[in-house]
């Protein structure tokens, strides 16, 4: 076989037609990519940030990652961090997991930069998952389509469930920072810390960085934006469908819950649960959970809980975009943010929405019922669904509303009505057609519209097209708007309108007494714990 005589280092050292120099130089050595789908594209895969999170480390804050040497392959995805295995055809869009361990900490890298000295806005994805599940690797998080929108696309594992939020007192008196529990938190902020100090390599700016996520990655930019450590790390946020402005677990209380599970395993040192087994500690999570799935305020990565930081302007005074869909809930019965009326079924009569709102508001459930008002049926239906919407849209709104009055970058607030074209099925199949339920949008933004068992229309290419711009103008600018756009306004206090991502790109008013109502209930159940 004929050779040209060059050396496999000289091969790695050679330009690459349209893309950065390989290999490329980041903390701990040299590693080297492959195309991506999206021409132009190029995609590093399975870059570690942090040393693995394993046995002596494990409930520790991330630490440096370890050094190798030669030029390292990031052609594959890494395992997901350790959590409880799934049915592949279960999830939004037919979601399945790739194979998980502890050692889990690395991170993506899609870049359309043609040099390292592009300056490219970056997008910095956070996957939900509730805070117990996810994983980068889940094909509608592909970065291709929207990276070629002219953004650095990164997305990174963090620890979830047992191994993300787990604290105890022997935990908070080996810190320096006396705190314990929020290591998922800090898997983030190392990944965004690793951007900060490696995405120039890869043709990206590192100081027009915005984190993003949905459901429990959305949560986790709400923690994020809050923290004093994200301070220089980013110039704005996106945050899909989750928020956490109502009571939050202390570190006292996190420490005791930490203790209660500990006990019920019969591992009553931290030696003892570090040198239990991870499927041990997995398991005992799964059967008695004790607030495994998200930040508690620490005194340390969040000092006070979300809802004083941004009412004191403690807040990172980044641009925030928030908002929901118009069908969070689907066909699942909604609960009053007190916890009432959960696991009733969904009112589909005047009868049973009234007797549903009694059930989960007490007291209060006549003024629900004035804001919120039925005649017949058909509008009992419909003022249920909007009720539901509107408390999970509450804590979009409180958010956009602080930061607003604290603060002096603006946001916006959208609400995302257009349904996608689920394949039909019988009430039994999740993914029967519900709506635009919590999780649709995701593969809009990123402009995913691949899977094939999907009748996906020009419509549906146009809404993807649409979303995915306003998001990377936001990158690039600071603001969503550009040439071809709907105008979407700041969001104004006193004016308060929604941009309604539908079939149609519209601005709406939206009803702030009822989302002043339920807003109201979580800020008396903030108060009163």
């Amino acid at each position: 076989m004929r050779t040209t005589g060059l050396t496999l280092a000289a091969l790695l050292a050679m330009p690459l037609l349209g893309a950065v120099q390989e290999p490329v130089k980041i903390e701990g050595g040299l590693i080297s990519g492959t195309p991506g789908w999206g021409w132009g594209v190029r995609e590093y895969l399975g870059i570690p940030f942090a040393a693995p999170p394993v046995g002596d480390l494990r409930w520790r804050p991330p630490q440096q990652v370890a050094p190798w040497q030669g030029v390292r392959a990031a052609d594959r995805f890494s395992p997901a961090c350790i959590q409880r295995a799934q049915n592949p055809n279960s999830g939004s869009w037919n979601r399945g997991l790739i194979h998980t361990s502890e050692d889990c900490l690395y991170l993506n890298v899609w870049t359309p930069a043609s040099s390292a000295s592009e300056r490219l806005p970056v997008l910095v994805w956070i996957y939900g998952g509730g805070g117990v599940s996810g994983s980068t690797a889940e094909p509608i998080y592909d970065g291709n389509a929207i990276a070629k929108q002219g953004v650095v696309v990164v997305s990174m594992n963090y620890r979830v469930n047992v191994f993300g939020w787990f604290a105890h007192p022997e935990l908070t008196k080996e810190s320096p920072h006396h705190a314990a529990g929020n290591y998922g938190s800090l898997d983030q902020l190392a990944g965004i810390q690793w951007v900060k100090n490696n995405i120039a390599q890869f043709g990206g700016d590192a100081s027009k960085v915005t984190i993003w996520g949905e459901s429990g990655g959305s949560r986790s930019v709400n923690f994020l934006a809050a923290s004093p450590l994200l301070k220089g790390l980013a110039r704005g946020a996106i945050a899909e469908s989750h928020t956490t402005f109502g009571r939050m677990l202390t570190l006292a209380e996190a420490e005791a819950n930490g203790v209660k599970f500990a006990n019920a395993i019969g591992k009553s040192s931290l030696a003892a649960l570090r040198a239990a087994s991870a499927g041990e500690l997995l398991e005992a999570s799964i059967k008695t959970p004790q607030g495994l799935n998200g930040a508690i305020v620490d005194g340390w990565f969040l000092p006070q809980d979300l809802y004083t930081t941004y009412a004191q302007g403690k807040q990172n005074d980044i641009a925030l975009i928030t908002g929901a869909t118009n069908d969070e809930g689907g066909n699942i019965g909604a609960s009053a943010p007190g916890g009432g009326g959960r696991g009733a079924a969904t009112p589909d009569s005047l009868a049973t929405y009234t007797a549903w709102a009694k059930q989960a508001f007490g007291d209060k459930a006549d003024t629900l019922l004035r804001l919120y008002p039925a005649r017949d049926d058909a509008q009992a239906k419909q003022a249920y669904h909007d009720v539901y919407r509107d408390i999970n849209f509450a804590g979009h709104r409180t958010w956009a509303k602080l930061q607003s009055t604290t603060g002096k970058a603006p946001a916006w607030i959208y609400l995302f009505s257009h349904v996608p074209p689920h394949p039909e099925g019988n009430g039994n199949n999740p993914r029967a057609p519900v709506g635009a339920v919590h999780f649709s949008e995701v593969i809009y933004v990123f402009n995913n519209l691949r899977m094939k068992d999907y009748p996906w229309t020009d419509l549906d290419r146009k809404v993807a097209d649409t979303l995915a711009t306003y998001w990377t103008n936001f990158a690039r600018t600071g603001n969503p708007n550009g040439a071809g756009l709907n105008n979407w306004p700041v969001y104004n206090p006193k004016d308060e309108f929604w941009l309604n991502i539908g079939d149609t790109v519209r601005l709406e008013r939206f009803n702030s007494a009822g989302v002043d109502f339920i807003a109201g209930i979580y800020e008396e159940l903030r108060r009163a714990r």
